[in-house]
């Protein structure tokens, strides 16, 4: 066993020197202990109705420029059924991607897959089509899974689900940070990522976790980026930790592009788009935005009057109307947006000072909000469910233009309310409980969900971290939060689960049974 494993580290440093150093060396390394060429696992996204991505990476030795690996997808366990195969081309030029876009399914259907390259097969996969016309759907919603703080015992649980129809990762899926003195587990490379190589080697540690190889293994996901995947707040001219000093921002951000089109299983990765629409029939159209790269430089003070300069947008111009048209033409049940960070109006309080509103979320860009609220409004649309990650923390809320306008918006009768926004916590990422403890946290929720400044808000959690389950009908749409018991262990445990759901058209909010 000891020569196999000497064999494949030495054929690995022949790869790296022949791949031009496509990861970090303590990358290659771990992923040579594998012993197989498919290290990364395999995994599955954007399904459709008759469609889905399929795909891999493959690590091996004696690897030229480009390979042939084979695919193959089935209807039973066995691999014995089955409906599509090929070889596909993979090279250097993508650090060995394979990426499938495998058409011709059926829809509403699970299907089973697995690739093979020089006589060995990779893990079988399992993913699943879109329905055409559910009655239902349920979707797992994930964001904020810093590999440094903690395990992925989020991801454990949602592999171990079989009754959801897709995963909805809302961002923050990577970070781009150096190692912390405080980390539970170190990040590779130990210092900010910068270029492809980094970016790739980030991505591979975080790939090697067994929670996240198997949740991509067993369910199709459907991805948008939040700011980590590129650098802490950034947008379309830079980021607010990057500066010259650490080279070219769009150098960095092609780089951090690049590298999350080759990881993450996205339809058409070549042109690089993550804003789409998946439309499951009458019940529901989904809408996945990028509000992070495409938006206007973020302001640091409220107060500054430049806030509401209609020409400042979060979304750029085109994607404002792709999002407000496809909104307008839905004649699904529920319109869900998969967003980045808080839509909802947030009044932080005057202790905030200079931050009473944050102007990293959409509080920062209200002419781009006012929009999309136009849009809304102009055709009486309700029913709208927005999903949002960034902050760490749970918030269910009533969705309305203005929450602060007792005119507009009526806490008791749900009067002005369009829909609900549900904000995911995180996978692993710090909240209160990490910086000031959860007894403290559980007073800053009663800060934070003060009637007389927030009157739509209808949940806080600032304390537990875990993942979202939202379930849509045509009587009305469901969260629930799934608190895990803790981050810092192993452990498949959990807390005592919170759910609110609003009904279909209509007015408010209101706490239901997990």
């Amino acid at each position: 066993m000891r020569s196999v494993f000497t064999a494949w580290m030495l054929l690995a440093s022949m790869v790296c020197a022949q791949a031009q150093q496509l990861f970090h060396p303590m990358i290659m390394e771990k992923a040579a202990a594998a012993g197989n060429p498919f290290p990364f696992g395999v995994a599955s996204g954007d399904p459709r109705q008759d469609k889905v991505v399929l795909w891999t990476k493959v690590f091996a030795p004696q690897m030229q420029d480009t390979i042939n690996v084979q695919w193959a997808i089935a209807r039973d366990t066995t691999m014995q059924d089955v409906v599509l195969s090929g070889t596909v081309l993979s090279g250097i030029s993508s650090a060995f991607t394979v990426h499938i876009e495998a058409e011709g399914l059926t829809q509403a259907t699970t299907y089973f897959y697995r690739f093979s390259f020089n006589g060995t097969d990779s893990p079988i996969g399992r993913t699943r089509t879109a329905p055409e016309n559910p009655e239902s759907l349920r979707f797992a919603v994930a964001s904020c899974a810093n590999y440094e703080a903690g395990y992925y015992n989020g991801y454990a649980l949602i592999a171990a689900r079989n009754d959801i129809d897709a995963v909805i990762h809302l961002g923050d899926y990577i970070y781009e940070g150096g190692v912390r003195s405080n980390s539970i587990r170190s990040h590779i490379p130990p210092y900010e990522i910068l270029t492809l190589s980094d970016y790739r080697s980030r991505y591979a540690q975080y790939r090697l976790d067994p929670d996240l190889m198997e949740m991509h293994r067993l369910h199709p996901i459907i991805a948008t980026w939040d700011d980590h995947e590129v650098a802490n707040n950034c947008c379309r001219e830079g980021a607010e930790r990057h500066s010259s000093e650490k080279g070219s921002w769009g150098d960095r951000k092609s780089a951090a592009m690049q590298a999350y089109f080759e990881w993450i299983p996205v339809m058409q990765p070549e042109k690089q788009n993550i804003i789409r629409q998946f439309n499951y029939g009458g019940l529901a159209d989904l809408f996945m935005i990028d509000g992070r790269l495409q938006r206007d430089t973020p302001i640091e003070d409220y107060r500054n009057p430049a806030r509401f300069d209609t020409a400042r947008t979060k979304l750029g111009p085109a994607q404002t109307q792709w999002l407000t048209s496809g909104l307008r033409a839905s004649k699904a049940k529920w319109k869900v947006i998969g967003n980045n960070v808080m839509f909802t109006a947030m009044n932080l309080g005057k202790v905030a000072k200079e931050r009473q509103w944050n102007m990293d979320a959409w509080d920062g860009y209200p002419a781009n909000r006012d929009r999309i609220f136009d849009a809304l409004e102009a055709d009486s649309i309700r029913n709208v469910v927005v999903l949002t990650g960034d902050i760490h923390t749970a918030w269910a809320m009533d969705l309305t233009r203005n929450p602060h306008d007792r005119k507009l918006y009526k806490r008791r009768t749900g009067k002005g309310v369009v829909g609900a926004e549900f904000v995911v916590h995180s996978i692993t990422s710090g909240n209160l409980d990490t910086r000031v403890g959860r007894a403290a946290g559980n007073l800053a929720r009663l800060f934070a969900q003060a009637k007389g400044r927030n009157p739509h808000i209808r949940y806080v959690n600032l304390i537990d971290h875990g993942y979202m389950l939202l379930d849509l009908s045509a009587t009305d749409a469901k969260a629930t939060w799934i608190h895990l018991q803790s981050k810092n262990f192993k452990t498949l445990k959990t807390r005592k689960a919170r759910a609110y759901s609003i009904p279909f058209d209509g007015a408010k909010l209101r706490r239901v049974r997990p």
